[in-house]
């Protein structure tokens, strides 16, 4: 057995020039291992003391992205080398390694290993030159803003990039400087740092100096190593022509210029990028019908909300009738007052793809009902209802002016809680205004409600509290919801790009003025009886319609957002349809939380679309 692997590592490529007796010295110590189907020959992250020479079967090399998704680096068969980067460098395993089929091998221990590096400048040259380029590969491929290029393309990606080591406090970039230079972050943290705009801390598979590169302009800010980092740094030449070749990596880019700085340009160098940003990110090729040819999207959890609290209200009114206790009747009030409300605004999240955390949007919610319910309260006591001519609800200006006042009062804690320049999507404005109006709906609810049962009549404020539920969806809600819709497009820097000409200042018009011509409807009392139940009916009708179109609209721009800057979820939206069993995983994973701007993304997402940094897998919290 000795003698035949003496002659094995005689003909290896990489053991050219080693002496026959030192290659005698480590054929002495190797032995004979083998591993079964499905078996690991290493893992990731743990300590490597050998590597194997592959003799019979073929292994595939795997790493894990940002996120913790399983990548295929490649399949290794006869006479690779694997496990060696860990011996040359002296620390943890970079990737996995997996046996496909019954797999033999020859292990190579580390001082053997050492020795034929020393026996041998060019096995030592080989193995160095070898591990770098894996090296690069692996980090490349943990990123997505390369996942539309072809892994055999991107080892060739890998061989052009260079890999620096910077130290702590170290500045790699400065604003001013030409537009030479891209950087991707491979380890470690950078912050961006600019005379004009504020600092922004980048890290694992962020990148920088796209920018100047996109627009061909100095570059606009400074990049300082917050800790000892790694950079992979690519060439302008390099960078202009993977743009020109690979569309979806140009819209990728298009996208993130969009982000990061919407008031430039790309150069007209690069030609059609900029429709390539805005169309071309719907996918080409639709799903089957379970899917609908768009990114997953988060389960409908509003379903086991309405189940939980309309249980609970059911709950509560039954004992409430029974016992007549005041402690069930304030039950009931609380519950019955917040069952419908909580549920809209779960349903319209439901809709969202690119959402904040449920307790900003709780936050929206009580700030409504502590906010804007006194404010609109004390104006329609002071300018309003103070008027002894006042001819209520049965003449027109009453209604509308309460409608003025409330859906203002709104909006006012909207946009308070809305500002930074963050809400980038019609969603957001879609379900922020619908947290705010369903706040302000449950308090109304909860007071109606408590004027009735402060009376003594259960029966009527249980009839008042289970109408006002039942009607919820189709008034303060839906009505704030649209008119925040309008305010988006009135003052999102994006809305010239999704909307065309004067259009967007129509809706910025014309949404808030249908919210407060359907609430001056729901309010005016021109019929009454059953008739009046039925004209509230169909004005919330119209008023849901309006807030479909919104939701399908903000949907889909998401979407589009989503799918150019993660073109990988696209290429998987093409493919055939998971099965029951990966749906249910796909289920089960949480959403990844941006860092930077704490957006809730979708599972397989590589990049924020809100705000384009990378996001990571334990990195939810901070």
């Amino acid at each position: 057995m000795s003698f035949d692997i003496v002659e094995f590592l005689k003909n290896h490529t990489l053991l050219h020039g080693v002496p026959e007796m030192e290659l005698a010295k480590a054929a002495s110590t190797m032995q004979t291992v083998r591993f079964t189907e499905g078996e690991w020959l290493m893992h990731e992250g743990k300590e490597g003391h050998h590597c194997y020479f592959v003799l019979e079967g073929t292994v595939q090399v795997h790493t894990r992205s940002l996120i913790g998704k399983q990548v295929v680096l490649a399949e290794l068969g006869y006479g690779a080398l694997i496990g060696e980067i860990a011996l040359i460098r002296n620390e943890k395993r970079t990737a996995g390694i997996r046996a496909l089929n019954d797999v033999t091998a020859l292990c190579l221990d580390r001082a053997a290993f050492e020795k034929l590096a020393e026996a041998s400048p060019h096995f030592h040259e080989s193995m160095t030159y070898a591990a770098e380029l894996r090296m690069k590969h692996g980090m490349l491929s943990k990123a997505s803003i390369w996942s539309a290029i072809p892994d055999s393309e991107l080892r060739g990606l890998a061989e052009i990039t260079v890999r620096r080591r910077v130290k702590r406090g170290e500045t790699v970039l400065r604003e001013g400087d030409p537009a030479d230079t891209f950087y991707m972050i491979s380890s470690g943290r950078f912050e961006l740092r600019s005379a004009s705009e504020r600092r922004t801390v980048l890290g694992t598979g962020d990148y920088f100096g796209e920018i100047a590169m996109l627009t061909l302009q100095p570059q606009t800010v400074s990049a300082v190593a917050l800790g000892d980092s790694e950079l992979l740094v690519m060439g302008r030449a390099e960078f202009q022509a993977i743009l020109s070749y690979y569309p979806p990596v140009r819209r990728q880019f298009a996208e993130v210029l969009r982000i990061r700085r919407p008031d430039l340009s790309m150069d007209a160098s690069y030609g059609s990028l900029e429709k390539d940003g805005q169309e071309a990110a719907v996918p080409s090729r639709r799903v089957p019908s379970d899917t609908g040819g768009k990114v997953s999207r988060r389960p409908a959890r509003w379903i086991d909300l309405l189940f939980v609290l309309g249980g609970a209200f059911v709950g509560c009114t039954v004992l409430a009738v029974w016992t007549q206790h005041p402690l069930w009747r304030i039950a009931a009030l609380l519950v019955g007052g917040m069952v419908g409300p909580v549920t809209f605004v779960a349903y319209v999240r439901s809709s969202q793809l690119l959402g904040f955390s449920p307790a900003r949007l709780a936050s929206v919610f009580l700030s409504s009902a502590a906010v804007a319910v006194p404010l609109a309260w004390m104006a329609e006591r002071h300018w309003l209802f103070a008027r002894t001519d006042s001819a209520g609800f049965s003449e027109w200006t009453v209604p509308l002016s309460v409608a003025l006042i409330e859906e203002a009062a709104k909006l006012i804690v909207c946009a308070v809680l809305l500002r930074g320049g963050r809400m980038r999507f019609l969603m957001d404005a879609v379900v922020f205004g619908a947290a705010a109006g369903m706040g302000f709906a449950a308090i109304e609810s909860i007071v109606y409600g408590w004027s009735y049962g402060g009376q003594g009549a259960t029966g009527d404020m249980l009839a008042v509290l289970w109408v006002r539920t039942l009607l919820s969806p189709l008034g303060h809600g839906t009505w704030t919801a649209i008119a925040a819709a309008g305010i988006w497009y009135g003052y999102n820097r994006r809305s010239a790009a999704l909307v065309r000409g004067s259009r967007a200042w129509l809706l910025a018009l014309a949404l808030p003025l249908s919210a407060v011509l359907l609430h001056m409807l729901w309010d005016y009392h021109f019929i009454v009886g059953v008739w009046r139940v039925l004209s509230m009916v169909t004005v919330g009708a119209g008023g849901l319609l309006i807030l479909y179109l919104l939701i399908r609209k903000g949907a889909r721009d998401e979407d589009m957002a989503v799918t150019a800057l993660n073109p990988l979820l696209q290429r998987e939206a093409a493919d055939e349809a998971p099965g029951l069993g990966e749906q249910l995983e796909a289920k089960a994973r949480s959403p990844l939380i941006c860092s930077a701007c704490r957006t809730q993304s979708p599972p397989d997402a590589r990049y924020c679309a809100r705000c384009g940094q990378a996001l990571k897998l334990g990195r939810q919290s901070g």
